[in-house]
């Protein structure tokens, strides 16, 4: 009955550390499946129950935490993928200066990176300057500077 011990607590183990390197919530539920399979086997309940145990802990768990822990996490990223046309018309920040006729990087709200472009080529934008997105190209965002309060006085 030891080897069985040994067998859930190192299969635990396993795919728990397989889930930290790959954060996919997949493996963690074979880990919690595992650990029914270990208390199973501390019980002193045979191996078909630990088993049984081990595959309803795991499916069940699959089926109904995983989608629970994926929605939460989408919901706590804050703002989603905006889409192609959805950064049109928002503000953001060069966080990587953008060179007359090249290309820089500009942080779209609070954090989603994109491509830059100046609308005059032979403009070059420093980095810390915020912008307005007026279109998007692929990837790219096309930018012009905001006009701010000391630019008016």
């Amino acid at each position: 009955m030891d080897w069985e011990i040994i067998f859930w607590a190192a299969l635990a183990a396993l795919a728990f550390v397989g889930e930290l390197l790959t954060v996919s919530f997949f493996l963690l539920f074979f880990s919690l499946g595992a650990v029914v399979g270990l208390v199973a086997a501390v019980l002193g309940l045979g191996i078909a129950a630990q088993a049984v145990g081990f595959l309803l802990a795991s499916v069940l768990s699959m089926v109904i935490l995983r989608p629970a822990f994926l929605n939460r996490l989408s919901l706590r990223g804050g703002e989603g993928y905006l889409g192609h046309r959805g950064i049109t018309g928002e503000s953001a920040v060069v966080t990587e200066e953008i060179e007359a006729g090249g290309k820089g990087m500009v942080r779209v709200g609070s954090g989603e990176f994109w491509t830059a472009r100046a609308l005059r080529p032979d403009e070059k934008i420093e980095s810390g300057t915020r912008v307005r997105v007026l279109d998007t190209d692929g990837l790219t965002a096309l930018v012009d500077t905001m006009e701010t309060k000391e630019d008016k006085s």
